[in-house]
């Protein structure tokens, strides 16, 4: 399991300076260690106002929850554009050659909410103030922090792993698709073109998303589950505002969704909490899905699986309740193809605990 989980957390940024690999990977690992944990297994303050809210002078918003307002109110896609100047230089030269060009601004306006999230280290040094400074810069700092807070958990959830990054997204942040960097498309006519090429994938992704907030009951967990299908998996944590409903809007489960959704839900806000450096409540999220008495067997399982192996991985010795955790699951299902592999897990975890108590070396030798 270790090796498998060492590969998902090891992604490198495409970056050219060695610093800007600290920013990503951390972001990376968020979402990656979530997903992992369940994969190994089971295969599975106040924000900047003012000038802040608006578009700079090429058009682009630096706030990701005042430019889905603006998307929605004009009924436009989102064009996100995840960047570390200074510390990337093909971010800087996207910008210089395309992004911040007014001839790009203008083939874009009619199109697209452009916003734009910069990770640089210009930016972390903005949240730290000075020695002795004044409670005007102090507060400066501060709400420098909380907006990179909250750009972070942004970038989680559209799982960045490399910079620059550009998604496309419905109205209301719903992933559409990644655009790779392409340094042959480097001017604003060429990259222009490239966009108008994924006005089919926009328009059926939207459709979709207008779908699932239409209707009611059965019919309307069916349409979000048509959503949820149609989008990456590594993506699937956007549209949580949507399948949270599902167990309201399906009260008897006549749709048989109402467990995955559950999970689906669980995942998303561990995601939220796990970026926090809110450990223990992310492993708290999945056992708490896991008792909710509304997921099948297999779903338990997981999910108790996931919160037991999601706490131990980041270098909890809350072992008592790890193994708890991971009794439940075994428990859940002693007959499932992976009780094996979670009771090896169990008994690995007791032998720490057990080595913890008496100083001595915990057994790692593979169980047979």
């Amino acid at each position: 399991m270790s090796d498998e989980v060492s590969k998902s957390t090891g992604t490198v940024v495409n970056s050219k300076k060695r610093t800007s690999k600290k920013v990503i990977i951390a972001l990376s690992v968020t979402a990656a260690v979530l997903v992992a944990a369940v994969a190994v297994v089971f295969l599975v303050v106040k924000p900047f106002g003012g000038k802040r809210d608006k578009p700079d002078e090429f058009g682009w918003y630096h706030d990701y929850d005042e430019a889905k307002k603006v998307a929605v109110r004009r009924n436009m896609p989102i064009l996100l554009f995840i960047s570390m100047t200074g510390e990337d230089d093909d971010s800087a030269a996207l910008k210089e050659k395309v992004f911040n060009t007014k001839e790009f601004k203008d083939s874009v306006a009619g199109d697209f909410v452009p916003v734009n999230l910069d990770f640089s280290q210009t930016s972390y040094k903005k949240t730290v103030a000075s020695e002795g400074a004044t409670d005007k810069e102090q507060k400066a700092a501060d709400a420098h922090a909380a907006k990179l807070k909250k750009d972070m958990q942004v970038a989680t959830m559209y799982n960045v792993q490399m910079t620059p990054a550009v998604y496309l997204a419905t109205k209301d942040g719903y992933y559409v698709s990644f655009i790779a960097y392409d340094k042959t498309i480097d001017t604003p006519a060429a990259y222009t073109q490239m966009l108008e090429g994924r006005t089919a994938d926009i328009k059926k992704i939207s459709d979709m998303a207008d779908a699932a907030k239409k209707g009611s009951g059965v019919e309307k967990v069916k349409a979000i589950d048509a959503l949820y299908e149609a989008t990456d998996n590594n993506y699937r944590p956007l549209l949580s505002d949507m399948y949270r409903e599902v167990p309201e809007l399906d009260k008897k489960n006549e749709s048989g969704l109402v467990s995955k959704y559950v999970l689906a839900t669980a995942n998303s806000d561990a995601i939220r909490l796990y970026s926090d450096g809110d450990y223990a409540g992310a492993a708290k999220v999945f056992a708490a899905a896991g008792a909710s008495g509304k997921l099948d067997k297999n779903d338990v399982q997981q999910a108790y699986y996931t919160a037991g192996y999601l706490l131990g991985s980041t270098g909890s010795q809350d072992y008592a309740t790890i193994t708890t955790y991971l009794q439940a699951s075994y428990d859940a299902e002693p007959e499932s193809e992976h009780a094996a592999a979670i009771k090896q897990t169990l008994d690995y975890v007791k032998s720490m605990a057990s080595a913890a108590d008496t100083g001595a070396k915990p057994d790692t030798t593979p169980a047979k």
